[in-house]
């Protein structure tokens, strides 16, 4: 976006891109009519009073890759940050915050994000400043009043909620200052787990690297069950001698419906096909909506000393800088590719003092309870982290078998546990549908809890296993 910045640049520059390459988006993007797209028609759509959705297409043709380089013929923008302005567009990123992983509910499940990384992310750590997001790792004393105190902070951005995709090309240019411990990463997350636990709904990295060795980064797709049966695949690609992540680079993928592609600056370095869902047909889970994170973390397994600490002798001279010039994701024009219909929810699990499983299947989830424990709540399935609007009706609905006689309790709760539904049924060997409505009186995220620890005497039953099938929350 600098060339458009630059009024004299401007006045000489003439970018013109053959229609022939890109057919009718050119057309559509002449402004004045002269037969050529460039940038004249971005002076005449800002006199025309284009709004800024047109502009940002606009400004994202004229710069293709951020090389000068057109994008590839067959794809189109369906969305873009430039970062224009002075500040983060909060409509279209999230800041996600501290160093405990959190289930959707809020819910601590392990810190560190699971990866034993040593900063506290904040919403401070940021800069959006001549068309350049900056994301700033720093050794600074922080203390948080639950999650304890820090010797470094940093910043996550995620489009959850307000943007993902299935499919396309998923585009973005960046640098990032060097020194052990640093571990930037620009990578996705299902929108919706819907096979389940991490990771049997997948991960997608796009591009992380070692801050020690900045000659190199990788790309990975995480998959097969949820931990700790979990999988992946990996490719690393080494720059040319002399050259690096902390000069400016294109990191992207182009991920179809059973192959997904990397590739640093157009150059094509790895391609995975050999993925799979536990118990689902291929290619789950990487055929679902996924949104896009982009962070710096400092410490943990990928870079840190020991696989967990920081190396402090990294920041001796200030601040280490994470820049983002711009992410783009384009659509395949040529492909019919869109998230497979769930025929029924999966269903994450929780147990607490019992000896149980929860496995999703092609239409179904199976629990197997050995020992449904002493808690009522010692063995559950559950829909996390369901977004619901005050007023608005929803139905839950499913079918339910068990091996055995017992009964079952189902709800539907926010984050302090407060039930908007609260029912008890009985479940047997005849299989039985049913459907629940309920209202929200506010809008918040909501847990839908299949309930089957020690309730009615279920501990004296024995082994026993209950199947839900076609589970829909709508």
């Amino acid at each position: 976006m600098r060339i458009l910045r630059a009024a004299a640049a401007a006045a000489v520059l003439l970018w013109t891109l053959p229609g022939a390459v890109y057919a009718d988006t050119a057309i559509d993007m002449d402004y004045n009519s002269d037969g050529a797209v460039d940038i004249f028609d971005m002076v005449s759509a800002r006199r025309s009073g284009a709004n800024g959705e047109e502009l940002h297409r606009l400004s994202g043709f004229l710069l293709g890759n951020g090389a000068g380089t057109p994008v590839q013929e067959g794809y189109r923008l369906v969305w873009s940050d430039e970062f224009d302005g002075s500040s983060l567009d909060m409509d279209k990123w999230s800041y996600e915050l501290g160093n405990w992983k959190l289930d959707d509910s809020g819910n601590y499940i392990t810190n560190g994000w699971g990866n034993n990384e040593q900063e506290f992310y904040t919403d401070r750590n940021t800069a959006v400043k001549d068309g350049v997001l900056t994301i700033s790792a720093r050794k600074e004393s922080w203390t948080d009043e639950k999650q304890g105190s820090y010797d470094y902070t940093s910043s996550r951005l995620s489009t959850q909620h307000k943007f993902s995709v299935c499919g396309g090309r998923i585009e973005v240019r960046a640098r990032c200052d060097s020194g052990k411990s640093l571990w930037p990463a620009i990578w996705m997350l299902p929108e919706d787990s819907a096979y389940g636990g991490w990771a049997s709904s997948g991960e997608i990295d796009i591009m992380e690297g070692w801050g020690s060795t900045p000659e190199r980064v990788c790309g990975t797709v995480h998959f097969g069950g949820a931990w700790p049966a979990n999988k992946y695949l990996t490719g690393e690609y080494s720059f040319p001698e002399g050259d690096g992540t902390e000069n400016w680079h294109t990191y992207s993928i182009e991920w179809e419906r059973g192959e997904i592609r990397w590739y640093v600056d157009d150059s094509l370095y790895s391609t995975q096909t050999d993925w799979y869902s536990e118990g689902f047909s291929y290619p789950a889970p990487f055929d679902q909506n996924f949104y896009i994170i982009l962070n710096l973390a400092v410490g943990g397994h990928f870079d840190g000393i020991d696989g967990i600490y920081a190396d402090p002798a990294t920041f001796a001279s200030g601040d280490k800088n994470f820049d983002i010039d711009y992410v783009r994701v384009y659509e395949n024009t040529a492909s019919d590719f869109r998230p497979t219909e769930m025929t029924s929810l999966a269903l994450d699990n929780y147990i607490e003092g019992a000896e149980a499983s929860v496995v999703n299947k092609e239409g179904c989830t199976v629990i197997d309870v050995k020992n449904a424990g002493s808690l009522e709540y010692a063995v559950m399935g559950l829909l996390r982290g369901r977004e619901v609007k005050a007023g608005q009706s929803y139905t839950l609905s499913f079918d339910a078998v068990s091996t055995a006689e017992r009964t079952m309790v189902v709800t539907a709760e926010d984050s302090s546990y407060t039930r908007y539904l609260d029912e008890k049924v009985t479940i047997s060997p005849e299989k039985k549908h049913y459907s629940f409505d309920v209202t929200f009186p506010g809008d918040m995220s909501a847990d839908i809890k299949f309930q089957l620890g020690n309730i009615d005497g279920a501990s004296a039953i024995g082994a026993h296993e209950v199947t839900l099938s076609d589970i829909s929350w709508s």
